[in-house]
């Protein structure tokens, strides 16, 4: 009976370790935010033939994640140069994520009044690596604590006001700056995983591990090209959600104090 009893409770908690790493059907998200800009600019501003965004697909794997835009935009890093700040181009954005899509607005309109300021507060940021190339590169992992403001850099700051047309107030990259780090309004944890292009596609594959995230019920993401010109942003639902290292040990415990009971019971 004892052996029995150790075997089914072995047997529960490898079911539960299991279920945490089985890989989800990919979830696509059309593209249909617009967010707030200076002007009347629509979905896309400028050419859609290089920065309009179709949609995101996410696919799960327990705690790891494949996010993959599908972008105009995708092999176009560093296009138009003498419109931006520092003469860099225009380059990919990083990927803002947290467990709970609040946009202002309505979706009727595409949530058109929505930006940084007033929207999702972002409690993580995957930062891409080699932002104005189009070579790929590694995705390095930033907490956010701060508000949006504080922890990110705007469309603003990459281009030139006077000259570029862009969708201005809209959160495109993490604010890596020593004084946002100090503050520590952005909390720098290392690379997990890494980008690459492929025809009209963006990837950035990251193990999330060390975050909260695949704990929750839901995961919503923002990105943009350093222009904003346009903007993917939305909200999936986890249906894999993996428990936090703490919970699997709490179970593992408590399996154990029922073997014990049992041992007790068949002694008596």
């Amino acid at each position: 009976m004892l052996k029995q009893g150790i075997a089914a409770s072995l047997t529960g908690l490898s079911l539960i370790l299991a279920s945490a790493a089985v890989s989800a059907e990919p979830i696509s998200v059309n593209d249909a935010y617009i967010g707030a800009d200076g002007g009347d600019h629509g979905d896309v501003v400028g050419l859609e033939s290089k920065f309009d965004i179709y949609s995101m697909d996410i696919e799960q794997n327990g705690s790891k994640f494949n996010f993959t835009v599908n972008t105009a935009f995708a092999g176009k890093a560093g296009v138009y140069p003498s419109l931006t700040n520092g003469n860099t181009g225009i380059g990919y954005g990083d990927l803002f994520l947290a467990n709970d899509w609040a946009p202002a607005g309505s979706a009727d309109d595409g949530y058109a009044s929505d930006n940084a300021s007033n929207g999702t507060d972002w409690t993580w940021g995957l930062i891409l690596s080699d932002r104005f190339d189009n070579n790929g590169g590694d995705v390095f992992l930033a907490r956010l604590p701060g508000t949006n403001p504080q922890t990110s850099l705007l469309s603003n700051n990459f281009m030139d006001v006077p000259t570029s047309q862009y969708r201005n107030g809209q959160e495109v990259a993490v604010n890596t700056g020593d004084g946002a780090a100090e503050a520590e309004l952005v909390n720098h944890f290392g690379s997990v995983g890494s980008w690459g292009l492929g025809a009209d596609q963006l990837n950035i594959n990251v193990d999330l591990s060390e975050t909260d995230l695949p704990g929750g019920n839901s995961l919503a993401f923002h990105w943009g090209m350093t222009c904003a010109n346009d903007v993917i942003e939305g909200e999936v639902e986890l249906t894999r959600k993996v428990p936090e290292p703490g919970t699997i040990g709490l179970i593992a415990l408590a399996l154990a104090g029922m073997l014990v009971m049992r041992r007790r019971s068949n002694k008596a």
